[in-house]
């Protein structure tokens, strides 16, 4: 398994996005398929996973083996790596997918969309997910492409590893009503997985935040304006690809036909709802980080405050000690007071009475 997919990494390199270079298409024919991405996996593994009611069979294919049929059941294509183009091609051309649709499952670079063609609806959404247990971690983006229709579901992931495991588990198990619905359910619990994944990676970055607000009050440490700096990147890139999912998962909560079974819209209509709460959790964590920002910026000028009250209280002693010293540092010849034969220690007891007078003063007007 090669894991190069984009990883926003929060603090532990300089880069906050390693954002993977797509190959260019320049001059190349449209619905030509070219794979975009740079996670080559060998052998991309297919989970067929057939099911109705009484039933449930899974397989583990591997490249061009022979694929089940749907044989009436609901069918779950799920190809996860997308380096071996022929696999794609030949899944493609088996349902009818669009060769349009093709491309846009290769090019690894897409927006989340919906678009209906004459055989199937095809989606595409990005997944996000952490995989470090510490509140500083990495987030991994990967693109999933579900291409749908009647009693089949087929699902495209660049990487490896296993999205939708709890979902096979669970159907698996029969639990739930998913193993009496049809393919525009099982569409539902997948899209549900992956909104799942975006809550629990928004309590990881709040948790990041409430870090770095602690450092901020507590352990003032000027390396961490780019900590904040690194959580408003990553705040901003979720952003861009929750916001488009809304749009994506409104679609499925309205759409009717042979396809959608308008009974499940109540389910649809929930997952819409959470959408709806994730993006208002990044909304308010930018808002959350922009505090931050500012705190910081009055934490920086309440420090620089206090070293300048620190030094205008020093020059302020200073300044009748000096006036002392420049007095009887004149080079007059006749200066009475220095015949006295204790005028040093005089002089030194008077200056020391001012200091200390100072600072009680200084002490009763609170300004220290």
């Amino acid at each position: 398994m090669n894991r190069n997919l984009p990883k926003i990494d929060l603090f532990q390199n300089n880069l906050f996005l390693k954002k993977k270079k797509s190959k260019m298409k320049i001059g190349v024919a449209p619905a030509t398929p070219i794979f975009t991405g740079s996670t080559i996996v060998e052998n991309p593994e297919v989970t067929v996973v057939q099911y109705n009611e009484a039933h449930l069979t899974e397989k583990i294919l591997r490249g061009l083996d022979c694929l089940p049929a749907p044989d009436g059941k609901v069918t779950w294509y799920d190809v996860r790596g997308l380096s071996d183009v022929p696999l794609v091609e030949h899944l493609g051309k088996t349902f009818g997918v669009h060769p349009l649709a093709i491309e846009d499952i290769l090019h690894t670079q897409q927006r989340p969309k919906w678009d209906d063609y004459e055989n199937g609806v095809f989606i595409i959404v990005r997944a996000l997910r952490h995989e470090s247990k510490v509140p500083l971690g990495e987030v991994i983006v990967e693109q999933v492409s579900f291409y749908i229709e009647k009693n089949v579901v087929l699902t495209f992931q660049e990487d490896t590893h296993d999205l939708f495991r709890a979902v096979r588990e669970r159907l698996a198990r029969g639990q739930g009503k998913g193993r009496q619905k049809g393919s525009d359910y099982l569409t539902y619990a997948l899209l549900d997985c992956i909104v799942d994944d975006y809550i629990a990676l928004l309590d990881h970055t709040e948790d990041a935040a409430e870090v770095v607000e602690n450092q901020i009050l507590t352990q003032f440490n000027p390396s961490v304006r780019s900590d904040i700096y690194k959580l408003k990147r990553q705040i901003s890139e979720i952003r861009r690809i929750v916001v488009p999912m809304r749009d994506v998962v409104g679609r499925l909560s309205r759409e009717e036909g042979e396809i959608i079974d308008p009974t499940n819209h109540i389910y649809t209509r929930d997952l819409y709802d959470h959408i709806v709460r994730v993006i208002e959790s990044v909304e308010n964590q930018r808002d959350m980080l922009t505090n931050l920002d500012e705190l910081y910026n009055a934490e920086v000028a309440n420090r620089a405050n206090h070293v300048m009250k620190v030094l205008t209280i020093v020059s302020a002693i200073f300044i009748p000690l000096t006036f002392i010293v420049g007095v009887y540092g004149t080079n007059f010849k006749y200066v009475p007071e220095l015949e006295f034969h204790n005028a040093y220690f005089v002089m030194w007891l008077v200056m020391l009475f001012i200091v200390i007078a100072q600072l009680i003063f200084f002490r009763w007007k609170k300004w220290l």
